[in-house]
């Protein structure tokens, strides 16, 4: 059966037995074809060019190693999945989060972690910007130092600054740290950095929305 070696995109497993399983012809030369990770069994699609005119799935074995054929060493980039968010999120900061989420997808998980940092960072200066009690006060520009603030001041209560610190210390390892940044840690920083957002955005519009129909209705008084 035909395969290649590569790093599996997907998974990150590297040097991997990919197996083809499917293809199309796309020149007299020129295919594409989806390899199966042996590890995570999802799909990555590759190039491939070959003089003699046979296909991949008609190759036996590791069809990188034939003669006169070429296969790139990464994938043929394909779209990735966009995140559904609330439109109760900043654009700024929603944005941001979804380049995060993309490189997370494309196993560019360093970069990924980095991003979520800035979210985070994007996020409580955005609060700054916009939270009357917060008017003429300037914000630290070391973000663990600004998310403490903002609690200290009971902008954020003790649960959201600690939720914040907690992601901001693991963005930090992202972008310092000299060990590689995993999977595992850029999905659970997503998760976290997701929290996050709920909580500060999309939590408190929902409920102002809730108190200001309650209050139109005659259930609530105002102020």
């Amino acid at each position: 059966m035909a395969f290649i070696v590569r790093d599996c995109v997907r998974c990150g497993v590297k040097n991997i037995q990919l197996m083809v399983v499917g293809e199309v012809q796309r020149t007299a030369r020129t295919w594409e074809f989806a390899a199966a990770c042996t590890d995570c069994k999802q799909l990555s699609i590759w190039s491939y060019d070959v003089g003699s005119g046979v296909s991949p799935q008609k190759q036996n074995g590791n069809v990188a190693g034939v003669p006169g054929v070429s296969v790139p060493n990464t994938p043929t980039r394909i779209a990735t999945a966009a995140i559904d968010l609330s439109h109760h999120i900043p654009d700024r900061i929603a944005g941001l989060f979804r380049e995060a989420n993309e490189c997370r997808q494309m196993t560019w998980y360093e970069a990924a972690g980095a991003m979520y940092r800035k979210t985070v960072d994007v996020a409580t200066k955005h609060i700054y910007a916009t939270d009357e009690r917060l008017a003429d006060r300037k914000p630290a520009d070391a973000l663990r130092v600004r998310i403490r603030s903002l609690g200290d001041m009971r902008i954020l209560d003790e649960e959201i600054a600690e939720l914040a610190d907690v992601a901001a210390l693991d963005g930090n390892d992202a972008t310092h740290d000299v060990d590689p940044y995993t999977a595992e840690e850029a999905e659970a920083l997503e998760d976290l950095t997701m929290d996050l957002m709920d909580r500060l955005f999309v939590r408190p519009a929902r409920l102002a929305a809730v108190k200001a129909k309650q209050i139109a209705s005659g259930q609530r008084k105002a102020g």
